[in-house]
């Protein structure tokens, strides 16, 4: 996909510090997860707006875990490249939302990650 969007490398330079810790470690996706839920999500001293965006970010990530399980079921090309672009979508929205101090709305994560918080 970044030959088609090469402007997205620059998001590729900012996340590999993260990518390389989560690769190097055995279950280090897993150990990430556990961080950032018993870390941010679930401690009452961060700030609220924190956790709701870093529970919002988990369940997307669940979410897209499941969907690529279901890309390897079924390959359909052309909805692998609707989900980038989907989850590229997501991630603006998302980033412009909190720029304006506002929780973003995703339609059914927003709703369980009030009911995790």
């Amino acid at each position: 996909m970044f030959y088609k969007y090469s402007f997205l490398k620059v998001l590729l330079l900012l996340t590999f510090p993260i990518a390389i810790i989560e690769k190097s470690l055995p279950f280090g996706s897993f150990l990430l997860f556990i961080i950032l839920f018993a870390g941010l999500v679930r401690n009452p001293n961060v700030p609220y707006f924190v956790r709701y965006n870093a529970c919002q970010a988990l369940l997307i990530d669940i979410a897209l875990i499941i969907i690529s399980y279901l890309l390897r079921i079924f390959p359909i090309v052309e909805l692998g490249s609707i989900i980038f672009i989907f989850t590229l979508c997501i991630f603006i929205y998302s980033i412009s939302q909190c720029i304006y101090g506002v929780e973003p709305e995703i339609p059914l994560i927003s709703k369980s990650v009030r009911m995790q918080i």
